[in-house]
């Protein structure tokens, strides 16, 4: 089997040393050949780099790279362009002075490997890449910029303000450079996690194509299923013998675990490369994705903006997932951009996307981390009581079950309690997620939508759940419209539990109902 290609973004690597490629060169040959101008936002971890270095190695037209993929047996002219390829991931932000002189350092490298010489008396890296662009226009007739991770400095600086609006102008004039050079720069190519859409940060670029939410790029970066089954078949298989479980069962676990990620109005979904990569490395399903390191912007502003989260998922419109910029940052969109949330329906008529996690691994994980956010708990404290938590319903121990959810409750601070019934029934439903309980929200009967159903191997809860009223309301209502009643046949004890969350100015109290089929 080829190697598994964990978090490689070499492109070169992948093809001389006997990795795994998954073929995205159509989508190479689209752009070239169709376009000049290209913007793509995807999360971190998303194979942005590598579809970069693809492109990188494609317009160096190191043609022997491609021996066997779609773009070796195509039509493609292979023309070689100069290439000025920057990471601004890379560059430093520590002030303004040394974001542009990392910046220059990383211009008059590229020059440097061309054997150009540049003014280095110049203070700006706008004047710096209109040199170098006029020097490598005349060597080679044509020019290529690929920008990866453009949004880097501005997001490891949020913190300050004022410095990331410095960088975001600075960047934005680099920017604007490329429109002065229209008839030099045959190709642009920029990448990030954020838009910055209402920045104007793009604006200096003519004619720039945004492909972040366009149905024909859905699948620039991620894996398809078809991708899936396609070059990882001998993966899985293997796999699946050190299980003793079937392709088909392990399959299906691990579409639930990872793909999921939608990016488009068309329902086309894709699987997060590093995490599928990883669990098929170490043969298991775990979480990787998050574990390997949530942003610091995304737990800063996350923190500060705690009190805007809605727990119920959103709906929204086309451009509100578009909104971001250093002093605008509304958690959904920032969720969204970040990958913690993505498209699960589109509205045609209305234009609105509901959003939703992409996965079990996110939604296992996030819900975690909001539970530790709302209830300023440690992780291990958490997941101490989570662990108690689904023991306690597992045990049929309600009195205990309570207990645990009065110390999850009792940490929340009084000002972002919201008084309203579905503000508990999220809580909840985030506490069971947390606690890697198979839970159904809002389950949908001929009679009405039952508040929870939660299923283990040897029994089944159905929940009400009521706010400031009684437990009594609650299990009438359960029996009134016979939500158990479907789950009857399935052989198993069915658990009715009605709960009723009271809050008051000086007062916090969780009682219940329960009754045995």
């Amino acid at each position: 089997m080829l190697k598994l290609p964990i978090d490689i973004s070499t492109f070169s690597e992948l093809r001389t040393s006997g990795y795994l490629y998954v073929d995205k060169t159509e989508y190479v040959y689209k752009m070239i050949t169709g376009g000049r101008r290209f913007f793509l936002s995807r999360p971190r971890r998303f194979g942005k780099s590598l579809f970069v270095s693809t492109l990188y190695e494609t317009l160096k037209a190191n043609t022997s790279l491609f021996k066997d993929l779609w773009i070796g047996h195509s039509d493609y002219p292979w023309k070689e362009y100069g290439i000025i390829k920057l990471d601004f991931s890379a560059v430093a932000s520590d002030d303004i002075i040394t974001f542009k002189e990392s910046l220059k350092t990383s211009l008059f490298f590229i020059a440097k490997n061309y054997q150009i010489s540049l003014d280095n008396t110049s203070n700006s890296p706008s004047d710096l890449l209109q040199s170098l662009v006029h020097e490598l226009f005349i060597r080679f007739g044509r020019v290529a910029i690929l920008i990866d991770e453009y949004d880097g400095p501005i997001l490891k600086t949020l913190y300050d303000q004022e410095l990331a609006k410095k960088i975001r102008d600075t960047i934005q004039q680099f920017f604007t450079v490329i429109k002065s050079l229209d008839a030099q720069v045959q190709f642009v190519f920029i990448t990030g996690v954020s838009s910055f859409a209402k920045a104007g940060l793009f604006s200096g670029i003519n004619n720039l194509r945004i492909m972040t939410l366009d149905d024909r790029y859905a699948s620039i970066c991620g894996y398809t299923d078809t991708e899936v089954d396609h070059y990882f078949t001998d993966h899985i298989t293997a796999w699946a013998q050190q299980e003793d479980s079937t392709y088909d069962k392990l399959r299906e676990q691990i579409k639930t675990w990872y793909n999921g990620y939608r990016f488009s109005e068309k329902p086309i979904s894709v699987y997060n490369p590093f995490s599928l990569l990883n669990a098929l490395d170490h043969q298991k399903c775990e979480n990787f994705w998050f574990q390997s390191g949530t942003p610091k912007f995304l737990v800063d502003i996350l923190k500060k903006e705690s009190h805007k989260i809605d727990l119920e998922l959103p709906i929204v419109s086309k451009d509100f997932l578009g909104i971001f910029d250093v002093d605008i940052i509304p958690p959904v969109s920032l969720m969204f951009q970040a990958g913690y949330l993505t498209i699960s329906e589109y509205d045609q008529e209305l234009g609105l996307f509901k959003l939703d996690y992409p996965n079990r691994e996110v939604r296992t994980s996030f819900q975690k981390y909001l539970l530790e956010l709302f209830t300023h708990i440690n992780a291990d404290t958490a997941n101490a009581l989570l662990s108690t938590f689904k023991d306690a319903l597992i045990k049929e121990n309600i009195e205990r079950v309570i207990d645990v959810l009065h110390q999850l409750f009792a940490h929340i601070p009084y000002q972002i309690h919201i008084k309203e019934e579905k503000y508990y029934h999220s809580l909840f439903t985030m506490i069971c997620i947390g606690a890697q309980i198979k839970v159904q929200s809002e389950y949908s009967t001929s009679l009405g939508s039952i508040d929870l159903v939660l299923e283990f191997e040897k029994l089944i809860y159905v929940i009400e759940v009521k706010f400031n009223k009684t437990t009594k309301e609650a299990l009438n209502q359960i029996h009134e419209r016979k939500y158990y009643q479907r789950f009857l046949h399935q052989g198993k004890p069915v658990i009715l539990l009605g709960l009723n969350f009271k809050r008051e100015p000086n007062l916090f109290d969780i009682t219940y109902l329960v009754e045995k089929l």
